[in-house]
C-alpha cells in the first residue's frame, strides 16, 4: 500500500528504505571533501526516491536507477564498485559510487572556474545544479542556470530540495555514519530528536505510545513526544497535547532549539497537536490517522515550550 512520504517533498517512505544504501553512502561521501554522505542521500531522494532493481522507474528523458543516469554519463562512470562482475546502473553500489565521482569531479571542476572568474555561486549549490542541467549549463550561465523555463522551474527548486533536506538526512544516517548527531552529554535536545527519529514511517495510532515505545502499533502526536521526552531525559510527560502544553517554560518561536516542543492546532482547550523541533523550520511529528511519523514543516500557528 501506498505510505505518505517522511520527509516533505520527497518520496522516501520507512527508513529502512535507505538503511540498504547507507553503506555506500558512506563511502562515496568519502572520496573528496565537497561531497558528503548526506548529501547524496538528498539528491537520492530527490532523483528517485532510493528505488532501484527492475522495476525503478525510468524517466520520461530515458535516466535510469536510483542515480537516474543517461546512458552517455553512465558509460563514462559506471563501474563494478561491488565486484559482481557488472556494472549495473539499477543497483545500489554501483549508482551510488558513479554519482560520488561525478560529484566530486563537477564540484573540483566548478572550484577552479569559480577562482578563474568564469562562475560565482556557492560551489556546492552549483555542483548539485551541474548533476541536473549539466556542467555546461553552470559555466553558460557563470554560475546557477538560470533563464530556461527548465532551469527555473526544475533545476533551481531541485538545488533548494537537496539543500533544505540535507541536515535532515545527516540525522537519519547517523546511526550508520557514525555521524555522532545528538546522544552526547549536555546533548538532550539533540538526543530527544534522534529517539523520535529512530521511529520516522511508523504509522499514526490514536491513543498510541507511551514512555515505553510504540503501543497498538504506532504513535500518535503526544504518544510520540512522551516516549522521546522520557528516554532523552527521564521526564513523564502528561499524555496529552492540552495537558503537556502546561510543562517546562514557553520560549519564542523564533528562538527554539532542536528537542523543543511545538504546539498548534489550537482549540477552546489548548493545543491539539505537538510536535518536537528539530531545526530549519522543520519538525518530526506524527500527524493525524492514515499518516506516518515523519518531518514537516512548522505550522504557522505553532507555540514552542522548553521542558529540560
Amino acid at each position: 500500500p501506498s505510505i505518505p512520504a517522511i520527509l516533505p517533498g520527497t518520496r522516501l517512505a520507512p527508513i529502512g528504505a535507505i538503511a540498504v544504501f547507507a553503506p555506500w553512502l558512506k563511502k562515496a561521501g568519502e572520496l573528496c571533501d565537497g561531497i558528503s554522505a548526506p548529501v547524496l542521500a538528498a539528491l537520492y531522494s530527490a532523483e528517485n526516491g532510493f528505488r532501484y532493481g527492475p522495476t525503478a522507474p525510468v524517466s520520461p528523458v530515458g535516466a535510469r536507477g536510483p542515480g537516474q543516469f543517461m546512458p552517455g554519463t553512465w558509460d563514462q562512470y559506471g563501474k563494478d564498485a561491488d565486484g559482481d562482475g557488472k556494472a549495473d546502473v539499477l543497483g545500489i553500489a554501483d549508482p551510488v559510487m558513479a554519482s560520488g565521482n561525478l560529484l566530486c569531479d563537477n564540484y573540483k571542476l566548478i572550484d577552479d572556474w569559480k577562482k578563474r572568474g568564469l562562475v560565482e555561486g556557492d560551489t556546492l549549490d552549483l555542483t548539485l545544479a551541474a548533476y541536473n542541467a549539466g556542467v555546461g549549463a553552470v559555466k553558460r550561465s557563470g554560475g546557477m542556470p538560470s533563464g530556461h523555463p527548465d532551469y527555473e522551474n526544475q533545476t533551481k527548486p531541485y538545488v533548494a530540495k537537496i539543500r533544505a533536506t540535507e541536515h535532515v538526512f545527516a540525522r537519519m544516517l547517523s546511526p550508520f555514519l557514525g555521524l555522532g548527531i545528538g546522544g552526547g552529554a549536555g546533548d538532550v535536545g539533540n538526543r530527544i530528536v534522534d529517539l523520535a527519529f529512530k521511529y520516522l514511517g511508523l504509522p499514526y495510532v490514536w491513543g498510541g505510545g507511551n514512555i515505553n515505545g510504540p503501543s497498538g502499533g504506532g504513535f500518535d502526536c503526544s504518544g510520540l513526544t512522551s516516549y522521546a521526552v522520557f528516554a532523552a531525559t527521564g521526564i513523564t510527560l502528561p499524555r496529552t497535547s492540552e495537558t503537556q502544553w502546561h510543562i517546562g517554560t514557553e520560549v519564542p518561536l523564533y528562538a527554539a532549539r532542536p528537542g523543543d516542543l511545538l504546539f498548534g492546532n489550537w482549540q477552546a482547550g489548548g493545543p491539539g497537536h505537538v510536535a518536537i523541533y528539530i531545526g530549519g523550520g522543520q519538525m518530526v511529528h506524527a500527524p493525524t490517522t492514515g499518516d506516518v511519523v515523519r518531518v514537516g514543516p512548522v505550522f504557522p500557528d505553532m507555540k514552542a515550550r522548553r521542558i529540560f
